[in-house]
């Protein structure tokens, strides 16, 4: 692939520690310059994520339902007002980028995300933060789409809804923040979803 074949956008920022230059090119560039190979053997396991414009959250759970293992990724900064908009794609695209490569060399192989709902006629978002949050979701799922499959997984996509209530009385059993606990019940219903096909076949 020659470089003047790529398009790609550039700029420039002033931060405390000085200038920093982010460069956006193609989604297909940049993972395959930036993931990695799954070290370990895919022994099933299901990683989900609750996507959101200034963090990510996984749980990794065994086929059985039980937590294995958690890792969170932030950047609130992103969501702050005049923050670059190619700046805030890169650190999204790293940190997705991070998660589904720690959880592929964890034996992760199913990927479960929520599904954009399909808007209703002409109705627009309650706010500007809603369409900001949904931007950043389908901008996680393309991502993802490319990212999953490269490390041999599969990528699932559910219904959220509901999950976000669900997860506010969860939260405090299971001693997790309520962005953790919707990831933890989508893989949930994941399972569910999945043992419901196999004993109607």
């Amino acid at each position: 692939m020659k470089l003047e074949n790529i398009s790609y956008s550039a700029g420039i920022y002033i931060e405390d520690r000085g200038f920093v230059i982010c460069i956006s090119v193609p989604l297909e560039l940049y993972v395959k310059h930036f993931s990695k190979k799954p070290r370990n053997k895919i022994v099933g396991h299901i990683a989900s994520f609750d996507l959101n414009p200034d963090r990510i959250c996984m749980v990794i759970v065994n086929q059985q339902g039980k937590i294995l293992d958690i890792r969170n990724e932030y950047f609130p900064e992103v969501t702050s007002h005049g923050f670059p908009r190619e700046k805030a794609m890169h650190l999204r695209r790293e940190a997705i980028s991070k998660l589904v490569t720690y959880a592929s060399e964890h034996g992760v192989e199913h990927y479960v995300v929520e599904r954009l709902s399909k808007p209703r006629g002409k109705a627009k978002s309650k706010s500007g933060r809603r369409k900001q949050s949904k931007f950043a979701v389908r901008e996680y799922l393309q991502q993802m789409q490319v990212l999953v499959p490269k490390v041999g997984g599969k990528l699932h996509k559910l219904n959220p809804a509901y999950v976000s209530i669900d997860a506010i009385p969860l939260s405090k059993k299971l001693g997790l923040d309520i962005h953790t606990t919707s990831a933890y019940l989508l893989a949930i219903r994941y399972i569910r979803n999945r043992r419901t096909k196999r004993n109607k076949n």
